[in-house]
This record gives C-alpha cells, sequence and structure tokens, in this order.
C-alpha cells in the first residue's frame, strides 16, 4: 500500500526559500528591464520626410515634439540637390561629422516615401569587404603583403577559383591592395584561411553594423549575414552575402575606421521644442564601448581605403577629364560598391568614405538605386558631397559641384 509522505519543515523551508530566491531574481530582472527601457524609449522618432531646412537651422517633427537638428542648411541643401540631380529612383546620403558626431546632412529620395537613410533596402555589396578587412587585420591574420592566388570571380564567387599559387594563369594579389581594387577573390579566400564566421559576425557589430550605431534617435537597422559554411562565409567576406546596409551604419563604420578605430555616438537633435514652446534636451544616444579597433588596425585601414580613391575602384570619380584630382590632397579614402538585386532590379552603387586623409574631418555614406540605365554612381555623387563641403570652408582649389566656383584661398 503506497504511502503519502508528508514533508517536514526542513523540506517546505528549503521549498520556499528557493522559490523566493527565484521570484527575487525574477523581480530584479523586471526591474532592471524596467529601469533601461525608458533610456531606449524616449529616444525621439524623427520624421525626416517632413525636415524643413532655412537659412540658419533645419527642423523636423518628432513624436516629442519639433526637433531642431545638427544638420548643416547649406550642406543639406547641396545634398538634397546632388540626390536630385543624380536622377537615381532611390537615393540616400549622409555626413557625419567625425571630429564631434553631430549629423551634417541626411536626405533621402523614394517615392514611396521611405527614409532610405536609416531604414534597410540596399544589400551591402563590396562595402561590406571592409568588415573583411578589419577581421583580418584586427585578429592579426593577415598582413599587407600577403597574397591570394584566384580565377575568375569578378561577378561570382566559388571556392573552386581559388588557387595556391599562380601556375596555370591563375592571377595573384596582395591584400594591400585588394580592397581598394574591390578584387572579390583575395578578399573571399583571405577569410576562408583565416577567419571563422563568428569573427566576422562580430567585426561587423563592432563597426556599427546590424543595428549597433550609437545614435540619440530611433533608426532602423540593417541585417549583414554571413553563414556557417565555408562558401558561404567566402561570399559574404567578397560583399555576396544576403542582407541589408543602411547608408547611416555605412557612414558611422568610416567615424571609426576615421577616429582610430573608436567608438563615439553621433547625433542627429540639436535640442527639442515642445507644443508650448519649451526648449527640452535631447536624450543621449546608448552607451556604447569606447573602442572597436586597435588604433594601429584602423591606420592600416585608412591606407588600403586611401588605394581606392588614389588609384583604385574610385580614381577616376575623384579626378576630372585632365587627370587633376577635384579635391586635391583631401580625397580621404573610401569604399565602392555595386551589386544587382530586389524587385523590380536595381543596380545598387554605393561609396562610404571619410576625408581628408590626414586628421579626418567628415564621414560620408551615398547609396543609389539605379535602373537599369542609369546616369551617375554613388562615388561621383559622394565625392561632390566632399566637394561641396570643402569648397564651402573655403578650401583653395575646389570647385563647388553646385554652384561651379572655385573656393578662395583660405
Amino acid at each position: 500500500m503506497a504511502r503519502t509522505v508528508q514533508p517536514s519543515y526542513a523540506d517546505l523551508v528549503t521549498y520556499d526559500s528557493r522559490t523566493l530566491a527565484r521570484l527575487i531574481a525574477a523581480v530584479l530582472a523586471t526591474v532592471v528591464a524596467l529601469v533601461c527601457l525608458p533610456a531606449q524609449a524616449t529616444l525621439p522618432r524623427v520624421n525626416m520626410r517632413q525636415a524643413q531646412v532655412t537659412a540658419s537651422q533645419v527642423t523636423a517633427p518628432t513624436n516629442q515634439g519639433k526637433g531642431v537638428l545638427t544638420l548643416d542648411p547649406q550642406l543639406q541643401r547641396d545634398v538634397e540637390t546632388l540626390l536630385r540631380q543624380s536622377r537615381a529612383p532611390e537615393a540616400a546620403a549622409v555626413v557625419i561629422d567625425v571630429r564631434t558626431g553631430k549629423i551634417l546632412a541626411w536626405s533621402s529620395v523614394d517615392p514611396q516615401g521611405r527614409d532610405l537613410v536609416s531604414e534597410p533596402y540596399g544589400p551591402p555589396a563590396s562595402v561590406f569587404k571592409v568588415v573583411t578587412a578589419a577581421a583580418l587585420l584586427e585578429n592579426s591574420k593577415a598582413r599587407g603583403a600577403t597574397r591570394q592566388c584566384y580565377v575568375g570571380g569578378h561577378r561570382a564567387v566559388h571556392l573552386r577559383d581559388l588557387r595556391n599559387s599562380g601556375a596555370g594563369g591563375a592571377i595573384c594579389s596582395s591584400f594591400s591592395t585588394a580592397l581598394g581594387y574591390s578584387r572579390n577573390m583575395v578578399m573571399a579566400g583571405l577569410a576562408v584561411r583565416y577567419l571563422e564566421p563568428e569573427q566576422l559576425r562580430n567585426m561587423a557589430t563592432n563597426l556599427g553594423l546590424n543595428g549597433s550605431v550609437p545614435i540619440d534617435v530611433v533608426v532602423g537597422t540593417g541585417s549583414c549575414r554571413v553563414p556557417s559554411s565555408k562558401e558561404g562565409l567566402a561570399r559574404a567576406a567578397a560583399g555576396f552575402g544576403r542582407g541589408k546596409l543602411t547608408p547611416l551604419e555605412a557612414a558611422f563604420m568610416m567615424t571609426v575606421i576615421a577616429r582610430d578605430g573608436r567608438r563615439q555616438p553621433i547625433q542627429l537633435v540639436d535640442y527639442i521644442l515642445s507644443a508650448e514652446g519649451k526648449r527640452l534636451a535631447a536624450p543621449p544616444p546608448r552607451v556604447e564601448s569606447t573602442r572597436a579597433l586597435r588604433a594601429s588596425t584602423a591606420r592600416q585601414l585608412r591606407s588600403m581605403l586611401e588605394v581606392t580613391t588614389r588609384e583604385g575602384t574610385a580614381a577616376k570619380a575623384f579626378r576630372d577629364a585632365r587627370g587633376n584630382r577635384y579635391l586635391g590632397t583631401r580625397s580621404g579614402g573610401g569604399k565602392t560598391g555595386t551589386l544587382s538585386r530586389g524587385k523590380p532590379r536595381r543596380l545598387f552603387s554605393w561609396y562610404a568614405g571619410y576625408a581628408p586623409n590626414n586628421n579626418p574631418e567628415v564621414a560620408v555614406a551615398v547609396m543609389l538605386a539605379n535602373e537599369h540605365r542609369w546616369w551617375r554612381k554613388g562615388n561621383e555623387v559622394a565625392r561632390d558631397i566632399l566637394r561641396a563641403y570643402f569648397a564651402r570652408k573655403q578650401v583653395q582649389g575646389i570647385t563647388h559641384p553646385v554652384r561651379g566656383r572655385t573656393a578662395r584661398r583660405r
């Protein structure tokens, strides 16, 4: 005959203590969540599609009142004009002051009314190669002289096209110029040889991708994916991976590199005016770790990115018909990206970079979603945005792209 064992007082005390401990832990977790939530919930939602530009300031409605923004009114107008002139059906551009973290221009063109600066739309394309290069350098896996041999790879990446030597007509290229010339198979091969998928994912987050931009407003988040398979890793490392990138994320990545690997929160809202006209302080962005890269890694990346404008994939765009540099010694460095995706089919043209080379002042990102027939590339629009910025600062020899006059001597 079965017997029912009555729990002793000690058993009840033990059970109650464990239950109480679990309850306390749950309550504490809830309290922490509630404490943290307001900091995120109080971030304003800014309607940049209704931004108003005057001679002295740029304002936009928010869910907390009228937002007075950090944008430079003159540069904002120039960027809006340059995007319209690109004739791309969808386009976006953003400019960030590297030294202060203030956003100077934020503009989007979209018939559907989306804010494509912060809403994920375009694929990362070859801009993601910057993440790959950063991961290789930060993990001390590859040096500038490290070579990768390959065949093909112009429009697709396959492991079968990687080679150990230059035998049989294979091409061998060094890591130091692979970024500036956007060599797909070099970046893919080095990633397969030296990196794990998790290292690439972590570096993407460190550099501001996948929703990790520390900013003072609510923004959309991109999703750059790195598969666990070797084939998937190779494709992602070369910029053929699935996912989407926002121009805001691309520009923030460049601020990290320009600031010697330090993450600095960026700012769009200067202050907010309530319905009663009271000036409200803008909430600070999320607190983030202060360093994403070693300073030495950031400096090496800048050296590689400057190949792009000097002799690589953006060299032609950054020079006039006579071969003179539009920006003189202030071309800076950057990364181009081109990929055909989406429905309707779009030819996405990217440029993300910083300028000048020494002591960078601004970071810029441009995304154009062109039709099959197109008029301008992302690197050309970005170049002209930089021309507008430096011409307004009266840097000698730099002409304004909209007004066409040469800046006076500083």
